[in-house]
């Protein structure tokens, strides 16, 4: 829920500006990804979970990167698709002022939130993301938290290299649903 909160409120921004600005197309959508992307991570990530890297913005940001993007990728996956074909299917869902555009982006939120739920459960679950009932350690102990936040899943210890060939597939994963949702969308729904 968190990362979909913070995803989510900046690609509803990006919707209404690129409305407003006659953006259609990719040129939408990349907008909705870039602002989504942005506010999720530099704000919802990095900012809010900085306690997890030790107090240290900057390391934040470093740490939060790929969990954002891999999570961003499923969202917008299902979330693309579900509402370039509500739109289509409902004439006044384009339009910022009216109350159909809010519930077709609510209803492709819940999508994309569906869709994003097992690689934000895989990225919990291997320590690269927090979750919502994550124990934080608290601020007197940096060295904990530096651990913390890097930690192996509970039972396993994963090198280095297993963990990154894991990311690189998730990665990889990552792209190809984003790929057909895009494709699903450009295909099925509204012009993209």
């Amino acid at each position: 829920m968190h990362c979909v909160a913070g995803d989510g409120v900046g690609i509803l921004a990006g919707a209404v500006i690129a409305r407003f600005v006659r953006l259609r197309g990719m040129p939408e959508v990349g907008l909705e990804y870039a602002l989504g992307f942005l506010f999720g991570w530099t704000i919802f990530q990095a900012l809010f979970m900085r306690g997890m890297a030790g107090g240290s913005y900057l390391r934040s940001l470093w740490t939060t990167f790929v969990p954002e993007l891999l999570s961003m990728n499923l969202l917008m996956a299902a979330m693309v698709p579900t509402m370039r074909l509500a739109m289509r299917a409902a004439p006044w869902s384009h339009d910022p002022l009216h109350p159909a555009f809010w519930f077709v982006m609510s209803m492709a939120l819940l999508a994309g939130f569906i869709a994003a739920y097992p690689m934000n459960w895989w990225l919990v679950s291997h320590h690269l993301k927090h979750g919502m009932m994550t124990v934080r350690p608290g601020r007197e102990d940096p060295a904990t938290a530096a651990h913390f936040a890097v930690a192996p899943a509970e039972g396993a210890t994963p090198s280095l290299d297993t963990l990154a060939r894991e990311v690189m597939g998730m990665a990889f994963l990552s792209f190809v649903a984003l790929a057909l949702g895009l494709a699903i969308a450009a295909l099925f729904g509204d012009a993209i």
